[in-house]
């Protein structure tokens, strides 16, 4: 009802924004389309050239007519063909358009032109540079050109178009607003309003802006910087003399113009280093090593974070908002492009890296490895930083997490980057420097984007969830035993593992295909990549990591087989023997605990598998050790029914009452379900698992470093299989993950499509109270019969009841099932497959289903209908499941209770007939008779 009336609102907001941004990119795209033509109106500051028709503001001078000339003419025809020389040098598709500034007197120069309309300005001091230093010229001129060449001439004026747009549009508007609220509401305007400077939003809200904009403004400048770097190493490369770090050296550091302020020397070169051209020395660093432009910064990995989420925080809440029921789906997919494009810049800085280690391998420049740890890091820290600083979290205090749920977003966005950043280096480390068929730059490619493909969309789910801090840190089902509650022990773990297995985040992680698939590529992947390239990865490595992650699977299989026995042995019979019908929805019956702790114990064993390919393998551990977990998953699947025919058979054993045969043992259509869970629960013990014991192999390592050991002769000796044997045992363990996750798809997007929302229920003036009362023919006396009015079929078109799940109590909605009332007293309900009511629990999907029909002896009598003698005419279940798992899981019952009725002949209520804490209304629509 609330999202209903804030919808006019939202819309009209969105409406703004949408026009805002349309704004400032018609601005953006103005200012770059007249971008040729700033260099005609806008001077440098601190010519030492004078003119009679100038300008001065802030010792800027604006030219009142363009001073630009075309370098033409027989007098110049020496410079022009110096120039095409050194243009044709370059490499460059079109010749620019050479142009000359007469009346700036130093001697730089200016690349800027539309896309197929190069041009170059030269300064007259650069002229006269030609004749008293001829080398010197050409290395400005490659400079210059070296700017078309790298095609960053449009990309440097697009951005300082969005710069100048988001000042114009977005900035000064919004500052105004925020310091005078009023202006657009009232006649008296900027007079009527008054200064916010009590009010702490307001505060607040200004830092937020003034924070966005420094981060924009130096984002800004770090392009900039980062276009004069790489023109100078290309530039330097095409003719690496003396002359252009010569040139560079001696240009004056901090900038003549910032030197002229009254502003002390330290404060100038800090503004300098932040400013749009790098210092003197970093330039001829990048000119001597190349190298170094490749790597990426803790600061620029920071910044990065830092932009990307003050963008989702400040799009979030309207973007929550204006989706209405489907807010999860919304803020997942308003993060996505966000994670891919975060995780592809993670994985692109390692994978420079890596290739300056590979340029520098026959140096002996071992590999950065405090880029993994460094760069995540700074990834992690801006953008959980960015939140607290975002404009939302100055208007909105109910979102803003504590210092420990920061602490615990931080670390669910290090335990994906950091695993990114480890599978990632590894491995690029064994990228081959040559390959056949392919180069190892696609390869690094490949790797990149397979980083990416796997780690963004995890990104973003957990970043969709660190909006709603609370749901972080708080229980999603007060889950207790339907028997067996009286034992602390087993209420405790009911109760934990609950916990766990509904947390929010993991369940609709589950709810995807992105782990199983994702955990085949991190393995299937690598090993493409290093196809013919034995010596990279060892199949012996590889067959370890299968030989224990298939030693881990059987643990799994004997644990599937030894839990209902000790189930058996320290439980009393009356709880492990049956599924007792959950007089509380919410409280789980003896099978969904035991598979609930079967999966703990799986997941227990792939960390264990983790754990023991990270002390078995020696080289791509990243990459072995989900390979070892994938087969642990799979055997660990198969072992959750062989424990479960196991536990049937047991019961069958002491009670006679349950059937065992080899169908128990059999997996059914919940098998993608069940594979799902196996991997998410698996994936995450592995991970601190195969942490842990990298570190203590690490330490022991370090340990053994000091003293001198003979060379290990048994690691040349171990068996490799066959290489056909090996690659087929990965294809088929690599498509039962793929065709499982494909499977799951179905039910994975009724997982996360949203309940329907509740209909109000609506009063019926024209019903029918009670029943009819005829004569009898032979007594005259008065016979009370079953009310004619609900004679016939009628189909539910909509059902509506409030339940509780653990402590927490929810409205489900739905329809389907036909009601047949027959003149004999008795109904016969057939619920079919389509009888559903959904609902929502803290944003989880609730989904009560019920199959097959019952037949029962009805009454009618005040408005009451009455049951007697039901039973069960065709076998169904009664389900209910909260995000995709089994809460309640049961035969369909056979009993009824007394219903309060309205009938109107073509439409029927059904509600209680006197006041309960869990109402319900069930709305009857008459069926056309058969054949009519």
């Amino acid at each position: 009802m609330a999202n209903a009336c804030e919808r006019p609102y939202l819309t009209h907001e969105l409406g703004w924004i949408a026009r805002g941004l349309t704004l400032e990119l018609a601005v953006a795209i103005l200012l770059y389309a007249l971008h040729p033509w700033w260099p005609r109106i806008i001077r440098r500051p601190g010519s030492s050239v004078e003119s009679a028709r100038w300008w001065s503001v802030d010792r800027v001078r604006l030219s009142l007519r363009s001073p630009k000339i075309r370098l033409t003419g027989p007098e110049n025809a020496d410079v022009l063909e110096v120039l095409e020389e050194v243009s044709r040098k370059a490499g460059l598709s079109r010749t620019p358009l050479w142009l000359v500034d007469p009346y700036a007197g130093t001697a730089g120069g200016r690349a800027y032109g539309l896309p197929g309309r190069p041009r170059v300005c030269i300064d007259m001091g650069l002229l006269v540079r030609y004749d008293l230093d001829r080398e010197g010229f050409r290395a400005v001129v490659r400079h210059e050109l070296a700017h078309h060449h790298h095609r960053d001439v449009g990309r440097t004026y697009l951005t300082v178009s969005l710069w100048w747009a988001f000042v114009t549009t977005a900035l000064l508007p919004c500052l105004l607003l925020s310091l005078y609220p009023e202006a657009l509401s009232s006649e008296a305007g900027l007079r009527a309003a008054s200064l916010p400077g009590s009010d702490g939003k307001s505060v607040q809200r200004l830092v937020a802006l003034a924070v966005l904009s420094v981060i924009a403004y130096l984002a800004r400048n770090m392009i900039l910087r980062a276009r004069e770097l790489h023109a100078d190493a290309v530039a330097h490369a095409w003719e690496p003399t003396a002359a252009l770090p010569r040139v560079v050296r001696n240009l004056a550091w901090p900038p003549a113009w910032r030197a002229g302020h009254r502003i002390p020397a330290r404060w100038l070169r800090w503004s300098a280093r932040v400013g749009t051209h790098p210092s003197p020395q970093r330039r001829v660093a990048a000119m001597i090593d190349p190298t170094r432009l490749l790597r990426t910064g803790a600061w620029e990995m920071a910044g990065v974070g830092f932009l990307a989420g003050l963008s989702l925080h400040n799009l979030a809440l309207l973007t929550g908002s204006a989706a209405g029921r489907y807010v999860t789906v919304a803020l997942v997919l308003l993060a996505l492009p966000f994670g891919i494009v975060l995780t592809l810049s993670l994985a692109s800085a390692l994978g420079a890296a890596g290739a300056q280690h590979q340029q520098g391998a026959a140096r002996g420049t071992p590999w950065p490895g405090r880029d993994v740890l460094v760069l995540p890091a700074a990834l992690t820290a801006g953008v959980v930083g960015s939140q607290r600083l975002s404009l939302v979290a100055a208007d909105m205090e109910a979102v803003t997490p504590t210092l420990g749920q920061y602490a615990l977003i931080a670390l669910g966005h290090l335990a994906v980057v950091f695993p990114l950043a480890l599978w990632t280096r590894s491995v690029l480390r064994r990228t081959p420097a040559a390959g056949s068929g392919d180069t190892p730059a696609a390869r690094r490619r490949l790797a990149i984007i397979t980083a990416g493909a796997v780690w963004g969309p995890l990104w973003a789910a957990w970043q969709a969830h660190a909006w709603y801090p609370s749901g972080l840190t708080t229980a999603t089902v007060d889950a207790v035993p339907t028997a067996g509650g009286a034992i602390g022990w087993y209420a405790a773990l009911t109760g934990r593992l609950a916990d766990a297995y509904f947390y929010y985040p993991i369940v609709l992680v589950r709810a995807t295909p992105l782990l199983p698939v994702g955990l085949v590529l991190l393995w299937a992947v690598p090993l493409l990549l290093a196809r013919r390239r034995g010596p990279h990865l060892a199949p012996a490595g590889t067959a370890r990591a299968l030989a224990v992650g298939a030693v881990a699977g059987l643990a799994a299989l004997g644990a599937g087989i030894a839990l209902p026995f000790t189930a058996r042995a320290l439980l009393p019979a009356d709880v492990w023997q049956g599924s007792h019908p959950a007089h509380v929805l919410g409280a789980l019956s003896f099978p969904v605990v035991f598979a609930n702790t079967y999966t703990a114990v799986a997941a227990l064993l792939q960390a264990a598998a983790a754990a023991g390919t990270v002390f078995a393998c020696h080289r791509l551990r990243p990459v072995l050790v989900p390979l070892a977990v994938t087969v642990t998953a799979a055997l660990g699947t198969l072992g959750l029914y062989v424990s479960r025919g196991t536990l049937l058979c047991a019961a069958a054993a002491d009670t006679g009452r349950s059937a065992c045969d080899a169908r128990a043992f059999l997996p059914d259509a919940d098998v993608a379900l069940h594979l799902h869970e196996t991997v998410a629960w698996g994936v995450v013990a592995a991970l601190p698992a195969a942490l842990l014991a990298a570190g203590i192999r690490a330490l022991a390592a370090r340990r053994r470093r000091g003293s001198v050991t003979a060379p290990d002769a048994t690691r040349a000796e171990v068996p490799r299989p066959r290489p056909r044997r090996l690659a087929a045992a990965l294809a088929v363990l690599a498509m039962l993950p793929l065709a499982a996750a494909a499977a799951g798809v179905p039910q994975d997007l009724r997982i996360w499509r949203p309940a329907a929302p509740a209909a109000a229920p609506r009063p019926d003036s024209k019903s029918h109270r009670g029943p009819s009362t005829t004569v009898s023919p032979a007594s005259g006396s008065a016979v009370t019969t079953n009310d004619p009015c609900l004679l016939g079929s009628w189909r539910v078109s909509s059902a509506r009841q409030r339940v509780r799940v653990g402590e927490s109590r929810l409205w489900l909605t739905g329809e389907g099932g036909t009601w047949t009332f027959r003149r004999d007293g008795t109904l016969s309900i057939d619920y079919g497959t389509a009888a559903r009511e959904t609902g929502t629990l803290r944003g989880r999907l609730v989904v009560l289903q019920a199959g097959g029909s019952v037949t029962a002896h009805y009454r009618t009598a005040d408005a009451v209908l009455g049951y007697s003698g039901s039973a069960v005419r065709r076998p169904g279940e009664l389900t209910l499941r909260v995000a995709g798992a089994y809460v309640m899981r049961e035969k369909l019952p056979a009993t009824f209770t007394p219903d309060h009725y309205s009938c109107t002949g073509r439409t029927t209520r059904l509600s209680p007939p006197s006041q309960t804490d869990f109402p319900y209304e069930l709305t009857l629509v008459r069926q056309p008779p058969e054949g009519g």
